[in-house]
């Protein structure tokens, strides 16, 4: 059974076990890494999956630690503006632009995370005059 079609049951993966015997195929997640592997050959032993490519093989998905999303408003005359989040590893996150509604016509804004619990939109343009409200989802992996 991949790990896939595991989660669609509406189960959940177990952190694997030292020495517990796991069957070809069986998916865990690491204590590790908190990332998940699935069994290459059937058999135990006291090696982290993650540091055990002989026996385990990673499925290429990346466990979530925390997500959000949010809107930010830029009030005029302002061109920038931030809001507060939960602290995150800027490294393991990632930052994404869902789009923005504004008050002036072929307006856009860009996001960044500034640091570990702040991101900050601004506003493109040179004119003033309008407000714009800029969406944002943030995703950090173990």
């Amino acid at each position: 059974m991949s790990a896939a079609s595991f989660f669609g049951m509406g189960g959940s993966v177990q952190y694997w076990v030292s020495g517990t015997t796991y069957a070809q195929g069986k998916t865990v997640r690491s204590p590790a890494n908190h990332q998940l592997y699935v069994r290459i050959v059937a058999g135990a032993g006291t090696t982290d999956p993650a540091s055990d490519s002989t026996n385990w093989r990673a499925d290429g998905q990346l466990p979530v630690k925390t997500r959000g999303r949010g809107i930010i408003n830029i009030n005029n005359p302002n061109f920038t503006a931030t809001a507060t989040i939960t602290a995150v590893d800027t490294a393991k996150t990632e930052l994404r632009y869902l789009g923005c509604a504004t008050e002036a016509a072929g307006s856009d804004a860009h996001i960044y995370l500034t640091n570990t619990t702040t991101i900050t939109a601004t506003r493109k343009g040179t004119g003033g005059g309008f407000n714009t409200a800029v969406s944002y989802e943030f995703v950090e992996y173990y």
